[in-house]
């Protein structure tokens, strides 16, 4: 959850992209992506990105698997 933040104060985000190759192909293919929203710290940006990653809550685009739909690891 996003906290107010007072003026001048500096924030992080991290923005990513969930990639994959099935077999027999030679590149990535983006199956989503995503971003933490803005955090004060990066260690919160990256807790918020790897929630996000971990629960299956990146968006996708039409075409792209359902984020339920990939394998788990």
């Amino acid at each position: 959850m996003k906290r107010a933040m007072s003026r001048g104060e500096v924030e992080y985000r991290i923005e990513y992209a969930i990639q994959r190759r099935l077999p027999g192909e030679d590149d990535f293919t983006e199956v989503g992506f995503g971003s933490s929203g803005a955090w004060g710290g990066v260690d919160e940006a990256l807790y918020a990105a790897g929630s996000d990653v971990q629960n299956r809550l990146w968006e996708t685009e039409p075409g792209m698997p359902d984020p339920d739909e990939l394998e788990h690891v």
